[in-house]
């Protein structure tokens, strides 16, 4: 189906993320600009609030992805998942935003990283308890350093897989997952067994 085609399509959300990508930037169509914006807007402030916490400038650098996004889509060569693309660019972001912080001497405030986590394997507990664990994995994560924390918040939390958080982050399938593992080690390290939470089987 041709772009012509499309362009009279009202069903945007059904269409592939490169045919809207096409659409967008050879045909300017804002609608079809605005779907794919709003397709993914959830999943990258959900990403850039558990990497830098819910701050009063979290909502900026969510902004920040997509306007950053949309200067480098023309560089998009569709030779990987749209998704791994924005990511990339969600990932960067976020962590220019950590660095700046540090450069200033401040901290975000408290991430909500491991909410899930903590349900994994929490299925007969209460909410409370549940509420309990999280806030303690939360503490631990923010005693690693930024760049373990983010691979493992890409990881466990956004479920992510291997191959692509290798991409997005342009290292080595092997060093990321190295960086994982010891996320993983110093996080029960921290908790020194006090939960009934245990990293993942390698």
């Amino acid at each position: 189906m041709g772009l012509e085609r499309m362009k009279g399509n009202r069903n945007l959300a059904g269409l592939d993320d490169n045919i809207l990508i096409d659409l967008a930037l050879l045909e300017k169509n804002q609608k079809a600009w605005t779907e794919l914006v709003g397709r993914y807007y959830g999943k990258v402030a959900s990403t850039v609030y558990r990497i830098i916490g819910k701050s009063a400038e979290a909502e900026d650098v969510v902004q920040e992805v997509f306007t950053e996004m949309a200067r480098a889509i023309k560089t998009y060569r569709k030779d990987s998942l749209f998704s791994t693309f924005l990511y990339r660019i969600a990932v960067n972001t976020a962590y220019r935003y950590i660095q700046r912080n540090l450069d200033r001497g401040e901290t975000a405030e408290e991430p909500e990283f491991f909410l899930q986590i903590g349900d994994k394997s929490a299925g007969s507990e209460s909410s409370m308890i549940k509420q309990e664990r999280a806030k303690m994995l939360n503490g631990a994560m923010k005693k690693i350093s930024p760049e373990k924390r983010l691979v493992l918040t890409l990881y466990e939390v956004e479920e992510v897989p291997l191959k692509e958080i290798a991409v997005i982050l342009k290292q080595p399938l092997q060093t990321v997952w190295s960086r994982i593992n010891q996320a993983k080690k110093e996080l029960y390290e921290i908790l020194n067994g006090s939960m009934l939470w245990y990293p993942s089987s390698t």
